[in-house]
């Protein structure tokens, strides 16, 4: 709305905005102005939500962004895991918050952003109940109250909650891992501080007796070489190793450390203070991808998959579409088909048949 709709209309009345503007937006500025189809596609629909709220407000007769089409993308193919491929990515995570917050997300279905938000108040234990109420994103500092980085919303995307049973495994874990770590009521469930420190990522620190025994860098072309796990082996050699990426870790925390204020041992989100814990994507999403690079996965298996693979496993196992519905929290069925036609996509039926008519020929 920012880049491209408020520079082109925002001197216009909400009420005044014409059908030809918006068409002309669509099929000539935003071309001329080099955007990608996608981010059309995107514009078109917030600048159709704003003025379809004008509509039912009554400050306007009618959305005139309805019914003006706009060509499409591909859309990439939906891809989900197997039992073996999922437990193999599961197996390679580095700590058991990490685990269970993996292994509720493939047993509910549950956003990312609903599954940050979970507090020991949505879960009934004992009934093996889960309630899923509010999501929180990760907005900038000018569109936040308080300038902080996360804002959580009392609702679903969907604008629904959702309360369904899980299995009575996950329930367990769930259950454990609050006692474990002491998570009070009120508190998020996946504290950034389980998944951020260089413990929970995996990496053990090196004593300096071990940093010693890595000895010196390759010579490099001027002569040189350079111990690991100083200035000269990470920024000159250029070396990744255990020490030279243990002496960088250091120096960004002592950085941080003097620019806030706050002790080293402390979680500082980069680029802006929170007062809250909640569990960013760009961390989960690097332990994630770690442990599926580990794991030697034949695709890129995505977080956002994770909710894919569980819609897919249930509709395989007979789980009709409406359940699927509800506890994916979609608007309607149309979404969730999508997930049948994943199944279709790696039904081996028709490749038998070709083999077997034409398997002998070389």
């Amino acid at each position: 709305m920012t880049l491209h709709v408020i520079p082109y209309i925002g001197n216009q009345r909400v009420a005044e905005v014409s059908r030809e503007t918006i068409h002309r937006l669509f099929t000539v500025v935003l071309k001329e102005e080099g955007a990608s189809q996608t981010t059309i596609l995107h514009t078109r629909t917030a600048l159709s939500a704003m003025l379809q709220m004008a509509w039912d407000n009554g400050y306007r007769k009618d959305n005139p962004v309805r019914g003006i089409k706009l060509k499409g993308v591909p859309v990439k193919p939906v891809v989900v895991a197997t039992k073996d491929q999922f437990l193999r990515v599961y197996s390679a995570l580095p700590n058991q918050p990490a685990k269970v917050l993996a292994r509720l997300g493939v047993s509910s279905g549950a956003r990312l952003c609903e599954l940050i938000s979970f507090i020991q108040e949505d879960f009934d234990f004992a009934a093996h109940m889960l309630v899923v109420r509010r999501s929180t994103v990760e907005v900038t500092a000018k569109y936040h109250p308080t300038g902080a980085r996360f804002l959580t919303r009392e609702y679903t995307k969907n604008g629904e909650h959702r309360r369904f049973k899980i299995d009575p495994a996950v329930s367990a874990m769930a259950r454990e891992h609050i006692a474990l770590h002491g998570i009070g009521a009120g508190q998020v469930t996946f504290p950034v501080r389980l998944f951020a420190s260089t413990e929970a990522a995996g990496r053990a620190r090196l004593t300096e007796e071990e940093i010693d025994a890595l000895g010196f860098t390759d010579e490099l072309p001027n002569g040189r070489r350079y111990k690991h796990g100083t200035l000269g082996g990470y920024v000159t050699a250029k070396c990744r190793c255990a020490g030279c990426a243990q002496w960088s870790a250091d120096y960004a925390r002592e950085r941080k450390r003097r620019r806030t204020g706050r002790s080293a041992r402390e979680w500082t989100p980069a680029w802006r203070n929170d007062p809250t814990e909640y569990l960013g994507a760009d961390v989960w999403r690097r332990i994630w991808n770690k442990a599926v690079d580990d794991a030697g996965l034949p695709f890129r298996y995505t977080p956002y998959e994770v909710r894919h693979t569980h819609a897919s496993w249930l509709i395989d196992q007979g789980v009709d579409l409406a359940r699927v519905q509800y506890r994916l929290g979609h608007g309607g069925l149309q979404a969730t088909t999508r997930y049948v036609k994943i199944l279709d996509e790696e039904d081996p039926k028709a490749a038998d048949v070709m083999s077997a008519i034409l398997g002998d020929v070389a």
